[in-house]
């Protein structure tokens, strides 16, 4: 499979690195802008929610699947999303894995919806996007 070699790996700065670009994600997602969300995508990207598992090919795809997201949380009062418990697992120098929870959440402090997370983050080009998303039951508390 072409496992390479990794000698003189920083792994605190891999995951680092890819927690930082996770977060940057979820910046772009409070704006509810489908459109920002994109360039945090790798393409294709596999998501699996609640609703079912999908490969989105392109930025087209991806932009599409956010509008439908991000309007029925505009609808609801959506204004940001809380994160909690969130840690990255070094997989390879260009592949590493988020875990964590999340709330959506209104402006009066309200939650709409936790959910737990799993996300792969790949690194091609020193730029780090999603190759697969994975929205799931929050681990009990």
């Amino acid at each position: 499979f072409g496992a390479k070699e990794n000698m003189g790996t920083d792994y605190n700065e891999v995951r680092d690195s890819a927690l930082e670009a996770f977060i940057s994600y979820t910046r772009a997602f409070q704006t509810l802008d489908p459109h920002a969300v994109v360039p945090h995508f790798h393409e294709p990207v596999f998501q699996i929610t609640p609703d079912g598992a999908r490969l989105l090919p392109d930025a087209g795809a991806v932009e599409q699947a956010y509008q439908h997201v991000m309007a029925d949380l505009k609808a609801q009062g959506y204004v940001r999303t809380d994160l909690s418990e969130l840690e990255a697992r070094y997989l390879s120098n260009d592949l590493v894995q988020i875990n964590g929870a999340g709330e959506w959440k209104t402006a009066s402090n309200e939650t709409l919806t936790r959910f737990g997370m799993t996300y792969t983050l790949r690194r091609n080009n020193s730029v780090w996007r999603i190759i697969v998303g994975i929205i799931h039951d929050p681990a009990p508390a």
